[in-house]
């Protein structure tokens, strides 16, 4: 049994060399400043969490994500084992408490409770029409050319691990997470095939979770061994947000110097529509939205990213639909 299940993620804490440069990117991507200091940034999206990323200024690398415990007692629970720290009260906006652990890789990772959410939000979501179900009558949908791309929270993150099954057990052990599908470079049921990735999610019951909130991917495969972040994802209101997003990215990537990693495309394992991009020192940020949402009743599956899911494709982690995969996504140099 684990020892909490946690309900949601809350936001990431990133280290960039400077504050000046990640805060103009994520500003770009969708974001808005929160809080700024010399050695810290806060920045939040359209959505209720009062900061969805943490900035420290330090060498590129990725610090840690948290999570959302169901309870003050939970959160008690959980900083009363050998991985967790004591319980600290935050001083960050939202306030709240925070116990503070560290996982196999080394990466971080906390656990939150009581950060009290914004009232009053920004954005809202104009309905979609598709095909002939009509969602939207008498309202024009309109987005003024140039404007920037709406985020709804913070979403999920890729880690390279050094073992991806160990990560996700330990994880599942702490804090209750689903393995929604184990990726296999070829056979699943042979043996000898090598374990590629696993995407995990939270075990929220019966309500849909994410298809992923973690997916743990093989640091000796992609990152020369080395345990570094792979990307850190946002969930946008809708469509529009990820296209208008790419715009805006695409606009400023000269003069800013950003690099569209991989997208727009679908994936398969998940569903959603996504678009990646890299900030000046090569830490990869995702838009995506309209993903899978799976309750705890939803089988893992085993699956060989060598051919789609209809048994076809010409090459590994073919999407639906968009361009091929980059031969740099979740390299190192992502730090």
């Amino acid at each position: 049994m684990p020892i909490i299940k946690a309900q949601d993620v809350q936001y990431c804490t990133l280290q960039c060399p400077d504050l000046d440069i990640q805060e103009q990117f994520l500003i770009h991507f969708g974001m808005h400043t929160v809080e700024k200091n010399e050695d810290m940034l806060l920045m939040k999206g359209d959505g209720n969490q009062p900061f969805i990323e943490k900035i420290i200024k330090g060498d590129k690398k990725f610090i840690s994500i948290s999570f959302v415990a169901s309870s003050m007692d939970d959160l008690k629970k959980i900083s009363q084992t050998e991985a967790f720290s004591d319980i600290e009260e935050l001083s960050t906006p939202g306030g709240g408490f925070v116990s503070k652990g560290t996982d196999l890789d080394g990466f971080g990772v906390e656990v939150v409770f009581g950060i009290e959410e914004l009232k009053n939000y920004s954005a809202e979501t104009i309905p979609t029409n598709e095909g002939r179900v009509i969602n939207r009558k008498n309202q024009m949908k309109r987005f003024l050319k140039g404007s920037s791309p709406r985020i709804l929270r913070f979403a999920h993150c890729g880690l390279n691990a050094i073992d991806p099954l160990k990560s996700f057990n330990w994880y599942h052990e702490h804090l209750g997470l689903l393995a929604s599908d184990k990726l296999f470079l070829g056979d699943p049921k042979d043996p000898a095939t090598p374990l590629q990735g696993i995407f995990s999610r939270l075990d929220k019951g019966a309500e849909p979770a994410d298809h992923h909130t973690i997916f743990f991917l093989s640091a000796p495969m992609l990152s020369e061994g080395k345990p570094v972040m792979n990307h850190v994802s946002f969930e946008m209101f809708n469509i529009d947000d990820v296209f208008t997003g790419r715009e805006m990215l695409e606009a400023n990537k000269e003069e800013f110097n950003y690099f569209q990693e991989w997208g727009i495309g679908r994936h398969y394992q998940g569903s959603q529509l996504f678009d990646y991009w890299r900030n000046p020192f090569g830490q990869t940020h995702e838009h995506q939205t309209d993903g899978d949402m799976f309750d705890n009743t939803f089988p893992t599956r085993e699956l060989n990213v060598m051919v789609d899911e209809a048994g076809l494709g010409k090459e590994m982690a073919e999407s639906q639909w968009g361009p091929s995969i980059s031969n740099t996504f979740g390299n190192k140099e992502n730090g």
